[in-house]
C-alpha cells in the first residue's frame, strides 16, 4: 500500500496578519483624509448658505448681515450680526439639548423684540426634539417676546414640544443667551 503524504498548507503567521491589516488601515486612512480634504470646502460653503438662509428667516433683510465684535462672557454665543437699522441676529450654541449641541439663530428687532428663531443644526431625536427646527407654529411662540423666556413647566409662557422638554429648554436658553449678548453690547 502506498502512503499518501499530505502536505499541510502553511498558514500565515501573526506578524503577517498584523502587517496586512496595518497596511490596509493606512491606505484607508489616507483615502478618508483625501476625501475629507476634497469635500471640506463644499461642506463649509453649504453650511454658510444654510446659515444665511436662516438669517433671512429670523430677520428678513435686503442688505447684509455684518459681524459685530462680541467679547462678552457667554460662551454659548457664537456670533452677533447687525442687519442695518433693522436689528440683530445672534448665533448661539446651547449645549443642553437632549442629544448635544443645537446651533441656532435668534433675530431681534431694533427695539429688542424677538423677530424669529431658526435651528441651523442639531442632533435631536427625529420626530420629537427635531421638531424644534421644523415646527413653525411652535417657533412662533418666541416672536415678539422682550423678556427672558422659559417653558411652562418652569413657570414661563413657552409650550414645550410634546416629549421634548429638554430640547425646548435648550432653545429657550439659546434665546436668553442671545438676548443677554445684545444687552452686553449695549
Amino acid at each position: 500500500m502506498s502512503e499518501k503524504v499530505t502536505e499541510k498548507k502553511k498558514e500565515p503567521g501573526m506578524v503577517t496578519l498584523v502587517l496586512v491589516l496595518t497596511v490596509i488601515s493606512i491606505v484607508m486612512a489616507l483615502c478618508l483624509g483625501f476625501i475629507n480634504k476634497a469635500t471640506a470646502p463644499a461642506i463649509a460653503e453649504n453650511a454658510q448658505k444654510a446659515k444665511e438662509a436662516a438669517m433671512q428667516v429670523v430677520l428678513p433683510n435686503e442688505g447684509t448681515y455684518d459681524p459685530v465684535k462680541y467679547s462678552g462672557t457667554d460662551t454659548t454665543v457664537a456670533g452677533v450680526y447687525q442687519a442695518g437699522d433693522l436689528g440683530y441676529v445672534v448665533e448661539t450654541v446651547p449645549t443642553s439639548g437632549f442629544s448635544g449641541a443645537i446651533v441656532m439663530l435668534t433675530g431681534f428687532s431694533a427695539d429688542g423684540a424677538v423677530t424669529g428663531i431658526a435651528v441651523v443644526t442639531h442632533a435631536e431625536t427625529s420626530g420629537l426634539g427635531s421638531l424644534a427646527k421644523t415646527d413653525v407654529e411652535w417657533q412662533s411662540q418666541f416672536i415678539g417676546t422682550t423678556e427672558p423666556v422659559k417653558v411652562t413647566k418652569d413657570g414661563g409662557t413657552i409650550q414645550a414640544i410634546t416629549g421634548s422638554t429638554i430640547t425646548s429648554r435648550a432653545i429657550c436658553d439659546g434665546v436668553n443667551s442671545a438676548r443677554a449678548a445684545l444687552a452686553e453690547l449695549g
